[in-house]
């Protein structure tokens, strides 16, 4: 009795993991933290499923002030983190969701896409990515911190964009600060709860649009 005692919970505690690995994608980071221009002495976690959404507030591209509850309180939002319009990288995920942003807002959801830099490069994310869809400066980093995917870069890796992109981080951020996002998504559901997370510092892992699609709030 005892044994299978134990081995309903061993059950139990296996598919309470498959759950929480199907709201939220657990990978781990690939290759060290200095090569992602990240410093050992704050490495970003990203919020939580089951976290409630940051209270936080921005400036549209028009200048009018709205909260990010303003948007998941009428239907679920998506919120994608991006570094900027000089990643090639950042630029060709984009690109696919730009290709596909009708499938999840025919599925009922908003896209939100946030950076660190200014709406003048803004401008230049969507002219090579064709994105029609809601692009925020997060001018001030304050988004980023309330998700807790911002970081420092270090000077070596700004160097190395410099030279090999020809970009300056500073210069193309809104608040002149070189400060990325960890490029993580995640949705929010009507209520105000994050039901799905990906995060990962190695900006080149990122969900996907059928990620999304298949972690969608009914």
């Amino acid at each position: 009795m005892k044994r299978i005692f134990i081995f309903c919970l061993l059950i139990s505690a296996l598919n309470s993991f498959k759950s929480q690995v199907n709201a939220q994608t657990l990978t781990e980071p690939t290759g060290d933290y200095a090569s992602l221009g990240m410093k050992d002495t704050y490495i970003p976690k990203g919020l939580n499923v089951g976290e409630d959404a940051p209270k936080v507030t921005f400036l549209t591209s028009e200048n009018n002030k709205e909260t990010l509850a303003s948007y998941y309180q009428k239907q679920p939002v998506v919120i994608i983190f991006y570094r900027g319009y000089w990643c090639p990288v950042c630029n060709k995920h984009l690109s696919g969701f730009a290709e596909k942003a009708k499938q999840i807002e025919e599925a009922g959801a908003t896209l939100i896409a946030i950076s660190s830099e200014s709406y003048e490069n803004v401008e230049k994310t969507k002219e090579q990515t064709g994105a029609a869809f809601t692009i925020v400066s997060d001018a001030d980093g304050s988004i980023m911190k309330a998700f807790d995917v911002s970081y420092h870069v270090t000077d070596s890796y700004q160097d190395m964009i410099q030279a090999r992109l020809k970009a300056s981080i500073k210069e193309t951020n809104a608040n002149k600060e070189a400060d990325l996002p960890v490029p993580a998504t995640f949705i929010i559901d009507k209520k105000g709860t994050i039901v799905y997370k990906q995060f990962n510092p190695n900006y080149k892992v990122r969900a996907s649009v059928e990620d999304i699609l298949k972690n969608l709030p009914k």
